[in-house]
């Protein structure tokens, strides 16, 4: 079977596994029982110790200069009521999951670490790589029309851009990057390696739709590529491993805690908006502890941040993405019924996290309120100026509609694949949109139009993505800003907040620290 990692739309796209092909290289080595530390009862000892090992470039000086920060940072976070709120709840409760899950995936046997050489034959033995671009199509005919096109003379990327259901081709105009033969399906991979470097191949069918590429590039990873990605790699097929022993734990666990959800609650609620009160509803249960809506709900955010799939959903498909809130409980009960949370290197595991965290909140209310002088913030706006240019201009796509349900209509299938012109020509009012080219608009005239809660997001937001819909002079608009050309430096006076932003970003955590050293 084919490693294939689906798109937006289901295209297969490369996957960052190629590594996970190091544990075939050999028979699983089961890793020699881990030389338990010393007990010494010292707590402050076992800290120092926890600190070290989630830190391994720190000194044992700056260790405790941080065991000291963190407990001053507990200790004011806790006396302005920070410790006290619901959303401190919740990450508490996540820290100690984490913390005792990875106790116990360390507790367990596995495969014994890879070696550099190992990692170096795989990454040397990945085969040739090609950067290809591709246009999907729903149909043969429509996939046969843009082959002509391009055999006509027009641009590859033009194409794709305009013809492709894919929907990043707006974006990225077709471009699918290096890919190897082994990582796509194999009616798309074969006959794109099969191709002359500087061919066209297909129409071609897949599972996702007809397809046509182009072949850019050829290369060979070599010796030096390894040499220069070396710490990246090693790090990847720690992490392949890791994901392997997780995987083989949590399929021996999942029998034995069952994950009971409320229907009912996750029913009663279809989005993932949290609400006052979620954090007292139970979505279900799973190993004698309760997940709360709230918890749920943010879980979901992140996955469909990277899944890209509507934000209202049933109450079955809550449940199966719940499994993943689940399988953090379920490491976390199995590590407990071990007494791993009761050793003294748990307890300052889990001493080290809760104190991260109240620090990372402390730190947030610290900057909210700390003042910058206006002399630090001149000499940061001088010093990067680029950093507070304006948009200058915006390469805009326009559709206006007749009406709110065209317009609704027209957003819903731009963003399930509909191509821009497709999309113009079925929803739009061809006198109102006028030309459906992408074209330069102004920012500043922009501005006179479009609301700032829109304004935003074309300024700020992905490429390629539609935003509106807006009530204009000659119906309901969508925009879709493909480029952006930037324009002058605003003045300090314009963009003070950003540049306090910006200047906290940078020098925020030593202000911080600073803070605590009185």
């Amino acid at each position: 079977m084919h490693d294939v990692s689906l798109s937006r739309n289901g295209f297969p796209r490369l996957r960052m596994a190629a590594l996970l092909g190091i544990l075939a290289l050999g028979p699983t080595v089961q890793a020699a029982p881990a030389k338990r530390p010393v007990r010494t009862g010292n707590p402050a000892v076992e800290r120092q110790k926890a600190l070290l090992a989630a830190n391994p470039g720190l000194g044992p000086e700056a260790a405790q200069a941080r065991i000291v920060r963190l407990e001053k940072a507990w200790t004011r976070a806790e006396a302005k009521g920070l410790l006290k709120t619901p959303e401190w709840q919740e990450s508490r409760q996540e820290g100690r999951q984490g913390v005792l899950g990875k106790a116990y995936l360390d507790s367990r046997p596995g495969h014994s670490a890879m070696t550099e050489a190992q990692v170096r034959a795989a990454f040397l033995a990945q085969g040739e790589e090609r950067r290809v671009s591709h246009v999907l199509c729903k149909t043969q005919e429509e996939a046969e029309a843009a082959l002509k096109r391009i055999q006509g003379g027009e641009a590859f990327e033009k194409v794709a851009t305009e013809v492709s259901t894919d929907p990043s081709a707006a974006r990225n105009h077709g471009d699918l990057g290096w890919i190897r033969q082994n990582q796509m399906v194999a009616a798309f991979g074969d006959p794109v390696f099969a191709a002359p470097v500087g061919a066209l191949a297909g129409p071609m069918k897949s599972e996702f739709g007809w397809h046509l590429a182009k072949v850019w590039e050829a290369r060979r990873k070599t010796a030096e590529d390894f040499t220069a990605e070396r710490d990246g790699l090693m790090k990847e097929a720690a992490e392949a491993q890791r994901k392997v022993k997780r995987d083989a734990a949590l399929e021996a666990l999942r029998p034995r805690y069952p994950l009971v959800p409320d229907l009912q609650v996750l029913g009663a609620d279809r989005t993932t908006e949290t609400l006052p009160g979620d954090e007292k509803k139970v979505a279900g249960r799973v190993a004698g502890t309760a997940i709360s809506l709230r918890t749920l709900k943010r879980h979901l955010v992140e996955v469909l941040k990277t899944m890209g799939q509507s934000h209202s959903l049933g109450a079955a498909m809550k449940a199966r993405f719940m499994e993943g809130v689940a399988d953090q409980i379920r490491l976390a009960a199995a590590a407990r019924k071990l007494g791993l949370d009761r050793r003294p290197e748990g307890q300052a595991a889990l001493w080290v996290d809760e104190r991260e965290r109240a620090y990372v909140r402390y730190s947030e209310a610290f900057l909210a309120e700390v003042k910058v002088p206006e002399v630090e913030l001149e000499r940061h706006h001088q010093a990067f100026p680029d950093r507070f240019r304006q948009v200058g201009a915006l390469r805009l796509q326009v559709l206006v509609a007749d009406s709110k349900d065209q317009v609704d209509e027209a957003l819903n299938q731009v963003r399930m694949g509909l191509p821009w012109r497709a999309a113009v020509a079925q929803f739009g009012s061809a006198e109102a949109t006028g030309n459906p080219e992408p074209g330069w608009v102004e920012v500043a005239s922009l501005k006179a139009l479009v609301p700032p809660t829109l304004m935003q997001p074309l300024l700020t937001g992905p490429l390629g993505q539609p935003v509106g819909p807006m009530l204009g002079p000659d119906g309901y608009m969508l925009f879709n800003a493909l480029e952006r050309r930037p324009g002058p430096v605003m003045p300090l006076a314009d963009c003070q907040d950003a540049v306090r932003a910006d200047y906290l970003k940078a020098h925020g955590q030593a202000l911080v620290d600073q803070s605590l050293e009185g």
